[in-house]
């Protein structure tokens, strides 16, 4: 029978007293119940029967054969099904679920609370999911919907991934299809009805997990998602290196799971997961993830029971991916080179800017450009009155597009010669902006790299709205041209191409006297 009531209206579970609703949603609806014999809490996932079920009683079999099959199942970092029950009231026909209860919510709750998670709580969330994921594909599985409302927490902050019944076994080819929950599903196309398992979907929607806890919205697709250091500049550029791996479009460039969660885990310290926000108001007395003072020093031994212990991968596609991955961390600017894009913002974009090429910016900012073999002439210093007077024009306009313009220019300037003290008549000080340019500063007067032939097209600029005195916003969509990465003899270290648009909303405030760049959005959907 299909699922009857209103959402207050309490299942009848032989053996349980139902206490609260945890969720609803198609065609089941989750409660918290109490078993009667032992007085213990767990969640019993009340299924009504669809009408057109031709044979009702042989759905019940084959339902309580997959929960003997899910109850074999034992990782740490799953919710444990407990057994199946038939169900009255309400639900009259229909199966209950018995699973362990988790009382922290769920990460869908945490996150649509708090807006965002800081990089600590993404690694405690993300490197025991993987883990979890790891065991399943051991174990000739798949799960097939990775998302915020399959992530569960255990007072203790624990995370728990949850739903494993929509997962796919080898060989099953009529089971439950791949969708997954949109903006987490794998975009890929699913090709054909093949047999084998699919694990880099998992590995796509787990990525797209840390990628939401990061920045509270689920990822866009390749060609429309900026990098994740220019959204997030705090985060550690190996935790955004092994993202982005994960949501590479072609699956098999993919890393495993496994591999994901090593990285994430090397990436940065965990932090206990703050929960005190998100759960029902009966649940925060259970509660040890509130936020206090901690030893960075001993995180890793505190979490050391959530994470279990990594191993390095080794061998065929694996080992291939942990050298590159080795490798980003050696040279965190030229990864970020590598996307075609360079960090800037607060939240988000960089390198996206450069000046209407109408208007003669690339032929201005030509002008600067120190011959290859002659990086003296990137270390001087760089004012204002070294920039040619239309650019100077353009960056002191009270006009925000004509601003634009100007700042795109002069910050191809700095980054094509090298004259990083350009940067400083861009951004507004102490920005979001400034900070994220001052990162990716740092990183290439480290390594001693000018980016040759570097500039960027602006091929819309519009204001949105009506800009006040002090504030605007300006919409752009922005291209970046290839260019090189030359030393300080000016040898070619590498090149790299042309990079894909990007759509952007530059937040300008009023400073000395003209406009200044102080964050960087991405485009409202």
């Amino acid at each position: 029978m299909p699922l009857q009531g209103t959402a207050s209206s309490e299942p009848v579970i032989p053996g349980f007293v139902p206490v609260r609703e945890l969720g609803r949603g198609g065609s089941a609806a989750v409660w918290l119940a109490t078993e009667q014999r032992s007085g213990s809490s767990f969640a019993v996932k009340c299924l009504g029967l669809k009408p057109e079920m031709e044979d009702p009683g042989k759905a019940k079999s084959a339902m309580f054969r997959e929960v003997h099959l899910l109850s074999r199942l034992d990782h740490e970092h799953l919710v444990k099904v407990r057994g199946v029950v038939e169900l009255a009231g309400p639900f009259d026909g229909g199966l209950g679920l018995v699973m362990d209860y988790a009382p922290g919510g769920s990460l869908g709750e945490l996150v649509s609370s708090r807006g965002r998670l800081n990089v600590g709580e993404t690694v405690t969330i993300l490197t025991p999911l993987a883990q979890a994921l790891a065991y399943l594909h051991h174990q000739g599985m798949t799960h097939s919907d990775v998302s915020p409302g399959n992530v569960l927490f255990t007072a203790q902050g624990k995370p728990l991934l949850s739903d494993v019944g929509v997962s796919r076994k080898v060989g099953d080819t009529s089971g439950v299809p791949d969708f997954g929950t949109p903006g987490f599903a794998d975009p890929a196309p699913m090709v054909g009805e093949r047999p084998e398992l699919r694990p880099e979907r998992d590995t796509y929607a787990l990525a797209a997990l840390g990628w939401y806890c990061l920045t509270g919205s689920a990822p866009d697709t390749a060609a429309r998602r900026p990098p994740l250091t220019l959204l997030v500049p705090a985060v550690p550029t190996a935790l955004a290196v092994a993202i982005e791996a994960g949501l590479h479009p072609d699956g098999h460039q993919r890393p495993s799971a496994a591999e994901l969660g090593t990285a994430v885990y090397r990436s940065a310290a965990p932090e206990a997961v703050d929960l005190s926000v998100s759960v029902h108001a009966t649940v925060v007395p259970e509660l040890m993830t509130r936020r206090r003072a901690v030893d960075p020093r001993s995180k890793r031994a505190r979490f050391g029971k959530f994470f279990g212990r990594f191993r390095s991968p080794r061998g065929g596609r694996r080992g291939r991916w942990a050298v590159a991955l080795s490798s980003a961390r050696r040279r965190a600017a030229s990864i970020l080179l590598a996307l075609g894009i360079l960090v800037v913002a607060g939240s988000a974009i960089s390198i996206w800017w450069a000046g209407d090429r109408g208007q003669g910016v690339g032929q201005q900012t030509q002008e600067l450009t120190p011959a290859p073999g002659q990086p003296g002439n990137r270390l001087k210093g760089a004012g204002l009155d070294e920039v040619p007077a239309a650019v100077r024009d353009q960056i002191r306009s009270q006009d925000p597009e004509e601003a634009i313009r100007g700042l795109s220019a002069l910050r191809d300037t700095a980054f094509s010669t090298g004259k990083l003290e350009l940067l400083d008549h861009v951004n507004a000080q102490g920005s979001a902006a400034a900070a994220a340019d001052g990162k990716v500063r740092d990183e290439l007067e480290g390594a001693a790299l000018v980016l040759s032939g570097f500039s960027t097209a602006l091929t819309s600029v519009s204001v949105e709205g009506a800009a006040s005195r002090d504030r605007a916003t300006v919409a752009v969509r922005a291209e970046t041209s290839a260019y090189e990465e030359r030393d300080a003899a000016g040898k070619v270290v590498r090149t790299r191409p042309a990079g894909q648009p990007q759509e952007l909303r530059v937040v300008l405030l009023r400073s000395e006297g003209g406009w200044r760049i102080t964050e960087i959005l991405a485009k409202q959907a």
